[in-house]
C-alpha cells in the first residue's frame, strides 16, 4: 500500500487540476480567466532487440502529464505539473533477457506520481523572476527523455533591458532524475559517469522521481554542496545568427563552461546553410569532491536545409586527462545519437552524418550515422556483466545508425517508430556481445 500513496497524491492533484480548469472554462460570464492548461499522454513499446543481455529487449511503459498555468494577478503566475510513469496493464515482463529500465521510475515498473512543477514566476516587461520546481531549460541540463523527465529546485532571474542582449542568473539546489537517467548512467554512460547521469540514480540513498541536493546527484549521497549557480549570456544582435555562453559553477564539484554560436547564409533559391560551433571545458573546483578533472569539447555542425528536406554533418573532438562528469542530462553534443554518447569521453574524435525527410505534412523520415572512434575511459566491468570486478578497457571503434519514421495522425498526435543499430566500444569485453539492434514504438499526445 504504501508504494501507491506517490500515485494517489497525484491522482488527487491532477483531479484537482481538472476540476480549477472546468470551473474556469464554465465561469465565462464572470471575469476572464487566462489560465492555461495543458497535458500529454504518451505510450512506448519496445518491439524487439537482441538477445545478449545488453541491447534492452522488453518493455512497455507510458507517461500522463497534466498541467496548469494561473494567473495571480497581472504579471504574476502559478505553475502545478502533476506527472505519473510506470508499466502498461504489467506487461513488461521484468524476468526477460534485458528490460529497457530507462522507462521506468521504479525497479518493478510500478506506476510512480510525481508534482515535478510547483513554480512562480513573475513577468515585467524587461526582466523574469523564477522559483520552485520545473523543468529547467539550458544546454546542460536539458535533454531527451522517455517517460518521466528530471526536474530541478530553481530559483532564477532573467532580463533583456539591454539592446540585443539575455542575461540570467540562477541557483540550482535540487534535481530529481527521470526515467531516462538509469538509461543514461548504464547504457549510454555505462558508469562512465559521461553519459548524462554521473551516479546510479536507484543506488542506496538515492531514487527516481524524488528530488535530492544537486551535490548528492553529482557525486553520491552526503556531498554537502552549496548547489549549482548558472550564468548565461546570449547575444542575439546578429542578423540570422547568435552566441550564448552557459557557466555552471557546481560548489566544491566542477566547474562548465559552454559556449555555442550560429550563422544561417542563403545558398541559392529556397535553400539555406546553419554553421553552429561549440565549446565546452570543465575544472574541478574547491574540494573537488569528484577528484581532479581537466576535460574539453569542440564541436563544428553544417546543416543543408531545402523545402521538406535537410541534410548535416557534425564533428567533435575531446581533450583533457580524463571523461565530463555529466551529471544532469544535459546533451548539446552534435554527434549524440539515441544511445551513445562517446564525445563527452576523454580522446575522441566523433563524426555524425544524416538526414531528413519530410514526404508529406504528416510523414517524415530521419536517418543519421555516428562514429566516434576508440576512447581512453575506462568503464568498470560490473556495468557490462553483474557480479565482475575489474575496468573494462575499450577495444572497437563505437558508432551507431539511426532510423526514425515519424507520422503525425493529428495536430498534437504522433506516431514514431525508431531503429538503432549500435555497438558499444567495450564490445567483446569477458566475450561479451555489446551490440545493439533495438526497434521501439512511441504513440505522443499533447494537448495545451
Amino acid at each position: 500500500m504504501q508504494k501507491r500513496k506517490p500515485f494517489l497524491m497525484t491522482s488527487l492533484a491532477l483531479a484537482c487540476l481538472c476540476s480549477v480548469a472546468a470551473q474556469a472554462s464554465e465561469s465565462k460570464g464572470a471575469a476572464k480567466v487566462t489560465g492555461n492548461l495543458s497535458g500529454q499522454l504518451k505510450a512506448m513499446h519496445v518491439v524487439g532487440g537482441e538477445d545478449n543481455g545488453y541491447d534492452p529487449n522488453d518493455g512497455t511503459a507510458y507517461l500522463a502529464k497534466l498541467k496548469y498555468e494561473a494567473p495571480l494577478g497581472s504579471r504574476l503566475k502559478l505553475g502545478l505539473g502533476g506527472y505519473a510513469a510506470g508499466d502498461i496493464f504489467n506487461s513488461t515482463n521484468f524476468d526477460s533477457e534485458r528490460v529497457a529500465r530507462g522507462m521506468f521510475v521504479n525497479g518493478d515498473g510500478s506506476t510512480k506520481g510525481q508534482m515535478g512543477e510547483v513554480y512562480l514566476k513573475y513577468q515585467a516587461e524587461a526582466f523574469a523572476i523564477d522559483a520552485g520546481r520545473m523543468l529547467y531549460a539550458s544546454p546542460l541540463t536539458s535533454g531527451a527523455s522517455s517517460t518521466m523527465p528530471n526536474f530541478f529546485t530553481a530559483f532564477g532571474v532573467s532580463t533583456d533591458a539591454l539592446d540585443g542582449f539575455s542575461l540570467g542568473l540562477a541557483q540550482l539546489t535540487e534535481m530529481s532524475f527521470g526515467a531516462r537517467a538509469m538509461t543514461e548512467f548504464g547504457l549510454i554512460g555505462e558508469a562512465t559517469g559521461s553519459g548524462g547521469a554521473s551516479v546510479r540514480p536507484d543506488m542506496p540513498g538515492m531514487g527516481q522521481a524524488r528530488f535530492h541536493d544537486i551535490g548528492d546527484t553529482m557525486v553520491g549521497p552526503a556531498a554537502d554542496t552549496n548547489g549549482v549557480t548558472v550564468f548565461n549570456a546570449s547575444y542575439h544582435g546578429i542578423e540570422d545568427g547568435g552566441i550564448q555562453v552557459w557557466d555552471y559553477y557546481a560548489d566544491d564539484i566542477v566547474n562548465n563552461l559552454y559556449v555555442e554560436g550560429h550563422k544561417v547564409f542563403p545558398v541559392a533559391k529556397g535553400k539555406k546553410v546553419k554553421v553552429q560551433a561549440q565549446g565546452l571545458y570543465q575544472s574541478d573546483v574547491g574540494d573537488a569532491l569528484a577528484g581532479e578533472r581537466d576535460f574539453g569539447l569542440l564541436g563544428l555542425k553544417a546543416t543543408l536545409v531545402g523545402k521538406g528536406w535537410a541534410v548535416f554533418g557534425a564533428v567533435n573532438h575531446s581533450t583533457g586527462d580524463n571523461a565530463m562528469l555529466n551529471s544532469w542530462g544535459g546533451d548539446p553534443a552534435y554527434t549524440s545519437t539515441i544511445f551513445s554518447s562517446n564525445a563527452y569521453r576523454e580522446n575522441v574524435t566523433a563524426f555524425k552524418v544524416g538526414f531528413k525527410y519530410k514526404f508529406t505534412d504528416k510523414l517524415s523520415f530521419m536517418g543519421a550515422y555516428a562514429n566516434y572512434g576508440q576512447s581512453d575511459t575506462m568503464a568498470p566491468v560490473k556495468a557490462i556483466r553483474a557480479g565482475s570486478s575489474g575496468m573494462a578497457t575499450p577495444r572497437t571503434d563505437a558508432d551507431e545508425l539511426d532510423l526514425v519514421v515519424t507520422y503525425k495522425i493529428q495536430k498534437g498526435l504522433a506516431v514514431k517508430l525508431m531503429h538503432a543499430m549500435r555497438t558499444s566500444e567495450y564490445d567483446g569485453t569477458n566475450g561479451r556481445d555489446l551490440t545493439q539492434n533495438h526497434t521501439r514504438l512511441i504513440v505522443n499526445y499533447k494537448f495545451k
